[in-house]
């Protein structure tokens, strides 16, 4: 692949077919459906590879499936963090049952690669989203292990349910999950959606399926470029050969889904790839109201921890079935009304490189260019948080995934601004406009402004000393009533204000010409309107 991995390794990549031609325009042109599978971004949940490795060999040298290829190809990758496999121990994988031998969660950065496919950080999801863009698969899986409770069900999986591809779902449940779970109980599997309960020591709370999420985790990043996609969960708690077989027998059965119906496939995402909804969901939440739902878990007490004086939970292997909430994220919560393009200056190379990087179509200003746009200045500014608890307090300093987050309420200005050459307009009327506005609005929880690379940006970096600052104020004051009744207005209702005099100082700098006018100021531009080509 494109890039070397942080200590130098090569990242590799199966490609099966048929066709003589094996380059994306060779399987292209073949007419057949190519289905991506990825293993091994979390080392310690070698299933997917182990289970992969078998099926390659079974699908090629062993040719036990000699109509498969001729309707379907394949490109595996069995290792999205090569270092992290290498990093190999018995000490691991705590949480799991077997191999002897697995490899470390984490790359060699210290990264999880399944939070980064928004933000890019690392070369191997860099690799993978090549892959994704160049390639352009039909269908695209990511393959784990389970973290989380005890139950029955030894494979699940999970599609982004109300999503930004609502045509693939919709395939998907009609033509591929009957089949599948058809094919997988006849071999004495167990199956279900993605299991995340709401709380480990009460399965009467439900649980959530990962579905509607964050476009940084790998299925949700395929759905949000039109790529049918799912997350793989094999019980980290069943025999690893049981994990194992249940997963080879899971590809297969993928496969012959997708070899089924390649057509219908194809129109599913050609409708998905062509939505640019005026009214564009960045984010779900969960309603009120949710269904509940047959659980087949096991028996479990909860006693308290003479360690911890915490309620700890104690799982049995009986099974018990369970009617439990679930809480899906199905309502949309934070809705973005679709701009017709933004603008990105050419200063912020970082931010444009990592948008070519994920494919987005972009038009590259060659002079300077002045433009009528909105810009949005931050208020409230505060650190964000990630998407795991920490357990265990491990947690040392603020931050999430090696960024310090942010968050903050955008308040948006008119401007007349002049861009510099080499300054981007990305328009949203392209197969990757919604991903672009995941990338660039600032409400959404995925923005590069969130992600934090814009840091430098919430600052002042011109303050004024005391004794010049103090003096002019009183000036200011004596010289303008309306000033001076608004400042002992904002004494009157802002208490934490009335008591900190380097915040009155400021406030009062900030009444001055010499106050920096980009202050808070996040630098992308927004041109409104209907988004056309």
């Amino acid at each position: 692949m494109k890039e070397k991995t942080p200590q130098g390794r090569s990242m590799v990549m199966a490609i099966v077919s048929t066709s003589q031609d094996k380059t994306p325009k060779g399987l292209k042109e073949s007419g057949k459906p190519t289905v991506l599978i990825e293993s091994g971004i979390h080392p310690g949940e070698v299933n997917g590879k182990d289970a992969g490795l078998m099926f390659l060999r079974d699908l090629t040298v062993a040719n036990k499936y000699p109509n498969l290829l001729k309707k379907v190809n394949l490109l595996f990758i069995p290792s999205v963090n090569p270092d992290g496999d290498m990093r190999r121990s018995r000490y691991s994988r705590i949480n799991q049952n077997g191999p002897d031998l697995t490899g470390w969660r984490l790359n060699a950065n210290n990264l999880n690669l399944n939070r980064d496919f928004t933000k890019l950080d690392s070369a191997e999801i860099r690799n993978v989203v090549n892959v994704l863009d160049t390639w352009n698969p039909d269908f695209f899986m990511d393959v784990h292990s389970t973290d989380g409770i005890n139950y029955q069900y030894d494979v699940t999986y999970c599609d982004n349910g109300q999503g930004w591809s609502p045509a693939a779902k919709a395939w998907m449940d009609k033509k591929m999950t009957p089949r599948v779970y058809k094919e997988l109980k006849a071999m004495g599997h167990i199956l279900n959606v993605c299991i995340s309960a709401n709380d480990n020591n009460d399965l009467s709370k439900g649980y959530y399926p990962y579905a509607s999420d964050l476009a940084r985790f790998s299925n949700q990043y395929g759905d949000i470029r039109g790529i049918p996609s799912i997350l793989v969960e094999l019980h980290a708690l069943k025999p690893y050969k049981q994990q194992v077989l249940g997963n080879y027998v899971l590809y297969k059965a993928i496969l012959e889904s997708v070899a089924a119906d390649p057509k219908g496939l194809k129109e599913a995402a050609e409708r998905d790839q062509a939505l640019r909804p005026t009214n564009t969901t960045l984010t779900w939440k969960t309603p009120d109201k949710v269904p509940e739902v047959q659980f087949k878990g096991v028996s479990y007490t909860t006693e308290s921890s003479p360690l911890t004086g915490e309620e700890v939970v104690l799982w049995s292997n009986k099974p018990q079935t369970y009617k439990v909430p679930l809480t899906a994220q199905s309502e949309p919560e934070l809705i973005v009304k679709r701009p017709k393009a933004y603008v990105i200056p050419a200063q912020w190379q970082t931010v444009i490189k990592r948008l070519k990087a994920h494919g987005i179509k972009m038009t590259t200003f060659k002079q300077p260019t002045t433009l009528d746009v909105v810009v949005y200045r931050m208020k409230d500014i505060r650190l964000g948080s990630g998407f795991e608890p920490d357990r265990v307090g491990g947690a040392k300093l603020p931050g999430y995934e090696g960024r310090l987050l942010i968050k903050g309420t955008p308040v948006p200005e008119k401007r007349r601004v002049t861009y510099p050459a080499g300054s981007v307009e990305v328009p949203t009327d392209q197969r990757l406009g919604t991903l672009a506005m995941n990338l660039l609005e600032p409400r959404s929880p995925d923005s590069f402004l969130q992600w934090g690379l814009f840091n430098s940006m919430m600052t002042i970096g011109e303050e004024p000393e005391i004794y010049v600052m103090e003096p002019m104020a009183r000036a200011m004051l004596a010289q303008d009533p309306k000033l001076a009744a608004a400042f002992k207005a904002k004494l009157k209702s802002d208490k934490a204000f009335a008591n900190d005099p380097h915040a009155r100082l400021m406030w009062f700098f900030e009444h001055t010409p010499y106050i920096d006018k980009n202050r808070y100021l996040y630098p992308v531009g927004v041109i409104p309107g209907k988004s056309t080509s």
